[in-house]
């Protein structure tokens, strides 16, 4: 029986899911996120435990060397360093530390317009009026992202980020953030005996701060990884015990759908209708959403399973992959060859051999 004659769903939900599947876990993620943003019952978690293992770990990614046909498994030595991408790093603070607010709605629309170098790029009265809220409240919302790590993240100018981390550093200069604030143009164009002038500081005071603005960083963001070159996270994992296969879904890179519970029960305490279809449809969109993201990984766990047991040899015998036949699989699973090739064989596996990308499993 395949994947799909085994679950029951909807024609839109079938569809729903089946578009999740070509998303790797950060375009997952970002997904689930933007649904968030609209839906009050939903909220996207991730299991933070994962990303600090990443950072540290090396994945070990399997390429066989074209030159020598013998070697299956040798040329497994293209090392990547795992590094989040400042967007995730800044979602994950978010949802780990600030209540479901929509003060935290304005925090998570303007990550949106930060730059890899950790910059907001949208004007706060152009981004107050998209959202149709004040601009104090906006600015309230840029307060709040300026608390997140790394320090000076958020800022609008090199002058407010080198503020920002100045704030926050306790060993900082005494005069260090006045000087920064008031003086800034002077201080940038070394007009240092001006500044100790009108502060009746000593000369050298100021070149002290000048010496500190020097170690602090003036793109904070560019220590991030860039969504275009960082490798996915793998879906699936493969354990050998006692020799048998046993494959795995990767709990800690997968985000999470969770219902807003304590919210749809408050809100269910009000019987005017209009409430009450508003909860209705999004109590609706959560369960759809829920069902989707648990069909990819039902659908995921069955590609992997299905493709390591055809390539049992590989794996328990160290034999050479063997060709198999996509179009088969897809049949197997129940899906068509498009979604095989999009959804299916682009994602990852990690294995005592290496981590592969599911098509060189399959032999190509």
């Amino acid at each position: 029986m395949s994947v799909l004659s085994s679950v029951h769903m909807d024609k839109e939900s079938l569809e729903e899911s089946l578009k999740l599947l070509g998303y790797d876990n950060e375009d997952l993620f970002a997904y689930l996120q933007q649904k968030a943003l609209g839906n009050p019952l939903i909220e996207v978690k991730v299991n933070k435990e994962f990303d600090e293992r990443a950072v540290k770990e090396k994945t070990v990614v399997y390429k066989p060397d074209k030159d020598d046909p013998s070697d299956t498994v040798s040329a497994m030595e293209q090392v990547f360093e795992e590094v989040p991408a400042l967007d995730t790093f800044l979602l994950e603070q978010i949802h780990a530390n600030m209540r479901d607010t929509p003060l935290r709605e304005l925090v998570l629309f303007l990550v949106a317009f930060i730059n890899p170098e950790g910059y907001v790029t949208i004007d706060l009265d152009d981004a107050a009026e998209q959202k149709g809220v004040e601009p104090i409240m906006m600015l309230d919302a840029l307060t709040l992202l300026h608390q997140l790590d790394p320090p000076g993240v958020g800022a609008r100018n090199l002058q407010e980020c080198l503020m920002l981390q100045t704030e926050r550093d306790g060993y900082a200069p005494e005069i260090a953030y006045y000087i920064l604030e008031n003086f800034f143009q002077a201080f940038s164009d070394r007009n240092w005996q001006m500044i100790a002038d009108e502060m009746d500081v000593e000369l050298a005071d100021v070149k002290a701060v000048f010496e500190y603005a020097q170690s602090l960083d003036p793109t904070p963001g560019s220590a991030f990884g860039d969504d275009s070159l960082s490798l996915p996270r793998p879906d699936l994992y493969l354990q050998t015990v006692d020799g048998h296969l046993t494959v795995k879904y990767n709990e800690w890179s997968s985000p999470v759908v969770v219902f807003q519970k304590d919210y749809y029960e408050e809100m269910m305490q009000y019987e005017d209708e209009d409430v009450q279809q508003f909860l209705a449809a999004n109590k609706t969109e959560y369960e759809q959403l829920r069902s989707a993201v648990a069909f990819r990984k039902e659908l995921l766990l069955g590609a992997g399973e299905l493709i390591t047991t055809l390539q049992k040899g590989f794996f328990l015998e160290s034999r050479e992959l063997k060709p198999l036949d996509v179009s088969r699989l897809a049949d197997d699973l129940g899906i068509s060859i498009s979604d095989m090739r999009e959804g299916v064989l682009n994602k990852m596996i990690e294995t005592e051999r290496g981590t592969f990308l599911m098509h060189q499993l399959c032999g190509e």
